[in-house]
C-alpha cells in the first residue's frame, strides 16, 4: 500500500496489519503538532489530519464489513471540538470540556476497534 491508498482514497480496504502502523504514524504526527509546534500552524495541521484519519478508519471499517457512515458522528464531534479549540464558538466551559473528552474517547474507541476486529 502507498500513501494515497492509505490516507487519501476512502474506497477500498485496509487490513489490520496495515491499519496499525498507519495509525501509529498518524498519532505520531498529531503528537508532533500538538506538543512541538505552536500557534495557528499547529492548529491548522491538526485540523487537516482529520481527513487522513477519517479515510484510514473508513478503509478499516470497509475491511471489517461495516459502512463508513459510522464515522459521521465522531467526525462531526471532532470538527466541533476543533471549532471550540480555535474559539470559533463556545458552548460553555463545562460543555466545551465534555466535547473534547467525547471526541478523544470516540477516536480512541474507533482506533481500538480497528486494531482488534477481524476483517471479512
Amino acid at each position: 500500500m502507498n500513501f494515497d491508498d492509505t490516507f487519501v482514497h476512502s474506497s477500498g480496504r485496509t487490513s489490520r496489519e496495515q491499519f496499525i502502523p498507519a495509525l501509529i504514524v498518524l498519532v505520531a504526527v498529531l503528537a508532533f503538532y500538538a506538543f512541538l509546534v505552536t500557534g495557528r500552524t499547529a492548529q491548522f495541521c491538526m485540523l487537516v489530519l482529520v481527513f487522513p484519519a477519517f479515510v484510514l478508519h473508513a478503509r478499516r471499517l470497509h475491511d471489517m464489513g461495516r459502512t463508513a457512515w459510522l464515522l459521521a458522528v465522531p467526525t462531526i464531534i471532532a470538527v466541533a471540538a476543533f471549532a471550540i479549540w480555535l474559539q470559533i464558538f463556545s458552548l460553555g466551559a463545562q460543555i466545551n470540556t465534555l466535547v473534547y473528552i467525547v471526541a478523544l474517547g470516540l477516536f480512541a474507541a474507533f482506533a481500538l476497534w480497528g486494531c482488534v476486529a477481524q476483517g471479512k
